[in-house]
This record gives structure tokens, C-alpha cells and sequence, in this order.
């Protein structure tokens, strides 16, 4: 099993326990068989990505949580709080590309 895998599938199970789910309940959630679970935790077979959008949406994460070396249980923003974060990124995103348009314009006028 790679590292990649290892990762996913401690995160796998972090996740789903954290939640209080047996193998056979989540997997009747996630409309797969429990062997089939059972052999993506033991690291026998990966997911295809849509079983990974099935995990991430009943475990209600985001994918990259799924491959974090630490795992990190953000709790899910409710959907206000969702408009007001995406705002406040594109805010700093706008900020930021004006910073680095005038730090480029500083060097330009000084090559």
C-alpha cells in the first residue's frame, strides 16, 4: 500500500468513526458493498472518484480532508456562512493580485 493510500484510508476511518458509523452502515449509505469498504480500509482496493464524492458528501467534508497527513474535522459551515467565507476570499484574492500588480509594476519601472 502506498502512502497515498495509508493516508486515505486512516483518514477514511478517522472520519466515519468520528461519526459513530459502522463499516455496514456507511456503506449502505454510500451505496457500496461492505466487502467493498472493508477491502478500500485494508488498503485491497482505492475508490473510484465517484465513491470518493459518495464518501465526502455522507461524511459531509471536503475531499482534501481525505489526504491530509493529520486529519482536521472542520465542522460544515452552515450555507450563510458559507457566502460570507467565499466573499471574504475573494476579497483577499483581490487584494492580493493588486499587491503583487504593483509590486510588478515597481520592478518594471526600476529594470
Amino acid at each position: 500500500m502506498t502512502l497515498f493510500q495509508e493516508t486515505f484510508v486512516k483518514n477514511l476511518r478517522f472520519f466515519r468513526k468520528k461519526r459513530g458509523l459502522s463499516q455496514l452502515k456507511f456503506s449502505e449509505m454510500i451505496n457500496i458493498s461492505p466487502n467493498y469498504l472493508n477491502a478500500v480500509e485494508n488498503g485491497k482496493n482505492f475508490p473510484s472518484p465517484e465513491v470518493i464524492q459518495s464518501i465526502v458528501k455522507a461524511l459531509d467534508i471536503l475531499p482534501y480532508q481525505l489526504f491530509l497527513e493529520y486529519p482536521v474535522d472542520v465542522p460544515p459551515a452552515v450555507p450563510a456562512e458559507k457566502n460570507t467565507i467565499i466573499q471574504e476570499l475573494i476579497c483577499i484574492k483581490q487584494k492580493f493580485i493588486g499587491e503583487i500588480d504593483e509590486i510588478i509594476k515597481k520592478y518594471e519601472k526600476s529594470g
